[in-house]
């Protein structure tokens, strides 16, 4: 294609000058239109017009042309994390990656797409190698962190290592806050989360919340979330619950530390962990004189600034305790507890009234591990007539049932396996249980909302 002609159209697209640039292609020939780099400019225009499904179909088709044209590559695996379509795309990132190792921008869309996709190991795979790059950034790390409580290959030593690392990384930041214990006050409990909201951990705390406002607490949230379409009844009424409640996502890290500092808070409690949205510099910064880990993150974050993790005999087992750096405050019987759920109508078994046997799981799917898998499938393959329903409370990828099919070695009958759509609304997700017999659980890493909830 005539070089000069190729400037032009790179002028007009950064001109975003995007109507002209159809036009100067629609006067090519048919066999100068069907090029890679035609191609893809018209995806990426489409893409700039959230026209997802065209710009794929011009992606796909640059693709066709040339499965290593890495530009194509790469713009279909962004919008792929848009319509959570990712099984092709993959694949040709894979082979691209086996032929042309060490490329950081196609083992991020890896990383990325795998996690979306489902595929623990996979993802953890691919993080290791941005990692080991060293071409990464702290949410990747996070990332990383996080996945290795899915896979059944868990390490102490790698977990430890990834943590330290993620130490040295936000110590660069630290300030300097004057803590004098005998300021603050002892009334005062803060909860710093991204998850103050319709979400588990909301679910677990607002019941919490009240009874600390009953024994004469003050619980204050540091709410890092943000709804883009106005906040839900249920944030309303979580809102209510704490005492005292500051939305504080547009805070620096250091103007956040020096608020929570102010509020003489004694107590603060992390309930993210290493989740990708965590705010783990914040404790390492040591805004309030004791810290602790709890809720939505059950392993130990490897920060002596934390002070305490709550725990129960049977999330951190005897031979674990080693591990972790902060001090366990075990529990009798139960780390957490969940607050109240709405009244719904239980119904009589399905089997009762089906010629099926319906078993079920709304877990995460990254938690579908190859081994609980195996698990099932000798399940179902003991009980006649059964079938298997499941949900993530994620979006998740619109081809995710071939992968469990194929995880399931194409032993099970497509017909019996279900998968759920989200429902955001709790009482409709909740009626969701009624279609089950049996639920059944993951492993390494066992449901918790879930198993509340079926129980």
């Amino acid at each position: 294609m005539d070089k000069i002609f190729i400037k032009k159209l790179e002028s007009l697209y950064k001109n975003k000058q995007f109507n002209t640039i159809k036009f100067e292609i629609s006067n090519l020939g048919d066999k100068q239109k069907d090029n890679p780099f035609i191609l893809n400019l018209l995806g990426i225009i489409e893409t700039s017009e959230k026209k997802i499904a065209k710009a794929r179909n011009y992606f796909e088709m640059a693709l066709r042309k040339d499965p290593e044209y890495i530009h194509s590559l790469l713009n279909l695996s962004r919008i792929s994390l848009q319509d959570k379509n990712h099984e092709n795309i993959i694949l040709l990132l894979k082979k691209y990656d086996e032929k042309h190792p060490g490329n950081s921008n196609i083992i991020l869309n890896l990383a990325n797409l795998t996690y979306s996709a489902g595929f623990a190991e996979d993802a953890i795979n691919y993080h290791e190698k941005l990692i080991e790059n060293g071409n990464f950034n702290l949410k990747d790390l996070t990332a990383l962190i996080f996945l290795q409580n899915y896979s059944s290959k868990y390490s102490e030593a790698k977990y430890k290592k990834y943590c330290d690392l993620y130490n040295d990384i936000i110590s660069k930041s630290l300030t300097s806050l004057k803590v004098n214990t005998n300021e603050y006050d002892k009334a005062k409990i803060g909860f710093l989360s991204n998850d103050l909201r319709d979400h588990p951990i909301g679910y677990f705390l607002i019941d919490f919340i009240a009874e600390l406002k009953a024994r004469n607490f003050i619980p204050i949230a540091f709410n890092l979330f943000t709804a883009e379409k106005g906040e839900s009844n249920f944030t309303k009424a979580l809102k209510k619950s704490f005492s005292e409640w500051y939305d504080v996502k547009n805070l620096s890290d250091l103007d956040l530390c020096k608020m929570i500092n102010k509020k003489k808070i004694y107590y603060l409690f992390d309930l993210g962990g290493y989740n990708v949205d965590n705010k783990l510099q914040i404790f390492k910064n040591k805004p309030a004189p004791v810290q602790i880990s709890w809720l939505g993150y059950c392993n130990s974050t490897q920060l002596d600034e934390i002070d305490y993790i709550i725990s129960d005999p049977y999330v951190t087992t005897k031979h674990e305790e080693n591990f972790y750096k902060e001090k366990i405050l075990k529990t009798q019987n139960i780390w957490n507890v969940h607050s109240k759920l709405s009244e719904e109508t239980i119904n009589e078994l399905p089997a009762l009234t089906s010629k099926f046997f319906t078993f079920g799981s709304f877990n995460n799917f990254l938690k579908l591990s190859n081994e609980t898998i195996q698990v099932w499938d000798k399940i179902l393959k003991n009980v006649p007539n059964s079938r298997l329903v499941l949900k993530s409370l994620q979006s998740v990828d619109k081809n995710f049932k071939n992968y469990i099919i194929k995880k399931f070695d194409n032993s099970i009958n497509p017909e019996n396996l279900i998968i759920l759509n989200v429902k955001k609304d709790k009482k409709n997700h909740l009626e969701d249980y009624n279609k089950i017999d049996i639920t059944l659980d993951t492993f390494p890493y066992n449901g918790v909302t879930t198993s509340f909830e079926s129980i």
